[in-house]
């Protein structure tokens, strides 16, 4: 797994890999952007993410905070463009922001043909069962 490191204010580890996660009974195939560093603590305020392309924004399906509060998980489309400007936080405002054109992030791809049974490849046009959840 590659994995970058953005320096400005914190270092920050940042890592793209396609991941399946179980929604319902059937796994769906996402996009799950790491983010490592700094503080990140458990608030009332439910968590969020999204990336900002040239005026439009994708917000993640899911984002989870690690139980030690130093790291995130996103989980986007498999097919998002990991261009403009990630940012990260709770309710309304945003906590972190990185610039993923300076990265240069190149997400690892899951082998499909190694995956055994039926799975939903959640995408931008396509979301299966998070449709449902937004």
């Amino acid at each position: 797994m590659v994995k970058y490191t953005y320096q400005q204010p914190v270092p920050l580890q940042i890592d793209a890999q396609e991941v399946l996660r179980e929604v319902g009974n059937l796994p769906h195939l996402l996009l799950r952007i790491g983010v490592r560093g700094g503080s990140f603590p458990q608030r009332a305020l439910h968590p969020f993410a999204r990336v900002v392309n040239e005026g439009k924004a994708i917000e993640a399906h899911i984002v989870e905070i690690d139980a030690d509060e130093t790291g995130l998980r996103a989980y986007f489309p498999t097919n998002i463009s990991l261009r403009g400007t990630l940012t990260a936080g709770y309710g309304n405002e945003g906590t972190v922001e990185i610039p993923l054109d300076r990265l240069k992030l190149q997400p690892e791809r899951l082998d499909v043909t190694r995956i055994d049974g039926k799975f939903h490849r959640v995408t931008l046009s396509d979301a299966g069962l998070y449709r449902s959840s937004r």
